[in-house]
């Protein structure tokens, strides 16, 4: 099936409302949530035999890996802000 410019247009323009729709429910917490989340279904994904994935970095490990670094990084500079001088 041949996409449409529409079709791709409506494509993004629903992956940012999923996001937004997450940035509501979830206010300033969207980023641990979204990363915690991004990479527990990631994990799930190589559990159940997954190698490659469509994202632009194609290794779920990788992403995986990534998120959870970004995810704990979060938490860490939340509980201990850095304070600037």
């Amino acid at each position: 099936m041949v996409k449409t410019r529409g079709d791709i247009y409506e494509g993004i323009a629903f992956q940012f409302c999923k996001v937004a729709t997450v940035a509501v429910i979830a206010g300033r917490f969207t980023l641990p949530i979204a990363a915690g989340l991004c990479a527990a279904f990631y994990v799930a994904a190589i559990v159940h035999g997954k190698t490659e994935t469509r994202c632009w970095a194609r290794k779920p490990w990788l992403i995986a890996s990534f998120w959870t670094v970004v995810c704990g990084a979060w938490l860490v500079f939340s509980v201990h802000p850095i304070r600037w001088p």
